[in-house]
């Protein structure tokens, strides 16, 4: 079973390498033995979406970005459509705020979001008159579009660029 993780999770690294375009299963904990299980660190959802992990780790362990043009700084990222996710450095989870899921194997450092080897990149914009952080490619910097299904990430190209009012 842990050899068929690990053929999904290279699966899902690999396909990183044709742009923006991947799909990323998120994990229930790994209680049942489901190959799509990326999640190790024994965080479980209710059926409410809310975090039932007591593992100790703390609701303000996410990822802090800050404006070097300014003071404004949030935990907030949006996508392409103003959908809403933050990082969890505790236990390296993309979160997803619409309902609270939780994708596995995401690090933060500084304005980069790493899954596994693949790069992202935290780019600060103004819409509307408000200062926000969007999810973008590397190169080209636009926003991506994230999608979550039944517990499974979607992750796709755009050519929005950040808006800069």
């Amino acid at each position: 079973m842990r050899s068929l993780r690990f053929v999904l999770m290279s699966l899902a690294v690999v396909s990183l390498g044709a742009g923006c375009e991947m799909q990323v299963p998120n994990g229930d904990g790994g209680d049942n033995g489901d190959p799509q299980d990326m999640n190790t660190n024994g965080t479980d959802m209710n059926s409410n979406g809310e975090d039932t992990n007591t593992n100790g780790a703390e609701d303000n362990t996410f990822a802090k970005f800050e404006d070097p043009d300014g003071d404004f700084e949030t935990t907030e990222v949006r996508d392409v459509d103003g959908e809403i996710m933050q990082f969890d450095t505790a236990t390296e989870e993309l979160v997803w705020q619409e309902d609270g899921s939780r994708i596995a194997n995401w690090r933060v450092n500084g304005t980069e979001l790493i899954f596994g080897n693949s790069p992202f990149r935290a780019r600060f914009g103004t819409e509307d008159g408000e200062r926000r952080v969007y999810f973008t490619e590397v190169n080209p910097p636009t926003i991506c579009d994230l999608v979550v299904n039944n517990g499974v990430l979607s992750i796709f190209a755009t050519n929005t660029p950040v808006p800069q009012e």
